[in-house]
């Protein structure tokens, strides 16, 4: 329990909850944090021997409490990871998600501009009207390279995982973008840019003819949430 409180309190304060919940779950870190060290405190008193009544831990008790200090383990060895290019790939193949209908049906509520709005607008003209997401709207992004180049002039997929409650739940939603005359490739998977040009029109959808291609570093919340 004591080792649960002081990893949750870790999370709280170190800011690397966004690495495994999203927006709207967050909560949970900061109630079972101060929840489970006033439990661990009072169990604690209450619990209290003298040492003559201690007795030994038994292998098999000793295996079931490393058993519940492994997921601890998992997530401070993993604490700067983050899903990327084969998470991405691997979650689409095998969910057979239908991306533009999942982008078409999440981004009718919203007026922000991302991968997945631009998605969505891109094979439904309501709701590229209504966001006003056209042929030269120019769009600024900020992803990581889902499927790579092997040329300086090839296209490649820039994107981001969206998360709702967690990052198991995560959908990798991605745009083509269109290095044109800037070149600069080839650009790796899991590499981070920002991509700004404008839109334009093909048979599968919007692709971002890039004006600008920068690389960059990994932000410190490497998810988007659906809103």
């Amino acid at each position: 329990m004591g080792c649960w409180s002081l990893f949750l309190l870790w999370l709280w304060q170190s800011g690397s909850v966004v690495r495994y919940l999203g927006p709207h779950t967050v909560w949970v870190v900061s109630f079972g944090a101060v929840a489970l060290s006033i439990a661990t405190v009072a169990y604690a008193w209450t619990s209290r021997e003298s040492s003559e009544s201690r007795i030994g831990v038994s292998w098999p008790r000793a295996a079931g409490m490393a058993a519940l200090l492994l997921p601890i383990a998992v997530a401070i060895t993993m604490a700067n990871a983050s899903l990327g290019a084969l998470a991405a790939s691997n979650k689409l193949s095998s969910r057979g998600v239908d991306m533009a209908e999942l982008a078409r049906t999440l981004a009718k509520g919203s007026t922000e501009v991302g991968f997945l709005q631009i998605r969505g607008a891109g094979t439904d003209a309501a709701l590229s009207g209504q966001l006003d997401l056209g042929e030269g709207t120019s769009v600024s992004l900020t992803g990581f390279v889902m499927k790579g180049s092997t040329t300086a002039k090839d296209h490649f997929h820039l994107g981001r995982f969206y998360i709702t409650c967690c990052v198991a739940d995560a959908v990798p939603i991605s745009v083509p973008i269109d290095p044109g005359l800037i070149g600069g490739g080839p650009y790796p998977e899991d590499q981070w840019l920002n991509v700004q040009g404008p839109l334009v029109r093909t048979e599968e959808g919007f692709t971002v003819q890039a004006a600008v291609i920068d690389r960059i570093d990994e932000p410190d919340d490497p998810y988007l949430s659906f809103r």
